[in-house]
């Protein structure tokens, strides 16, 4: 499921969101706004990781973007698809050699019923990846963002990247 392939979080308010808006049309070519929430843009690009590159190296300190995730694949909130994702990518994605660190945000769900808690969602995808695990500035790390865009309609999106293919605001400070 290719809905969108670009998570970008904003300061709140209109006036956030029309200038993130402004800054995301300026900087990459060919996006196309796919939904829009409290603080989120998702879009489509041709390139999501080409799109974080250029947003770190072009955007004003002062900007209202707070943090851009790259999505490589989009799928339902249920961990039994989530694992599916993960192990279809990451033999392409992690190196035989590489660490790697796994990263759940927000709640998943089980098809039979129930939510599954972050912790356990966490243990159970980096159970089925056969690479070595470092918490601690891994080299890869295996992200899980789910995304509610209305009460009945949730994606779960999947990256599995350098920890740095992420823009965050609060990094580029520091």
């Amino acid at each position: 499921m290719k809905l969108f392939n670009l998570i970008v979080a904003h300061t709140p308010g209109r006036s956030g969101y029309m200038e993130a808006l402004r800054y995301l049309q300026a900087y990459i070519p060919g996006l196309r706004v796919y939904y829009t929430r409290q603080s989120i843009i998702l879009a489509k690009v041709p390139d999501p990781y080409a799109a974080v590159e250029t947003l770190k190296h072009k955007l004003p300190p002062d900007s209202p973007i707070l943090r851009v995730i790259p999505v490589d694949e989009v799928t339902s909130p249920y961990i039994e698809d989530v694992l599916e994702v993960v192990k279809r990518l990451y033999p392409r994605r992690i190196p035989q050699d590489a660490y790697f660190a796994v990263k759940v945000e927000g709640r998943l769900m089980r098809r039979s019923g129930g939510e599954v808690g972050r912790l356990e969602a966490q243990r159970e995808i980096g159970d089925i990846v056969d690479r070595p695990v470092r918490l601690k500035n891994p080299d890869f790390l295996i992200l899980v963002k789910v995304v509610r865009l209305q009460s009945d309609l949730v994606y779960a999106a999947v990256m599995i990247a350098p920890p740095s293919s992420i823009y965050s605001k609060a990094s580029a400070q520091s």
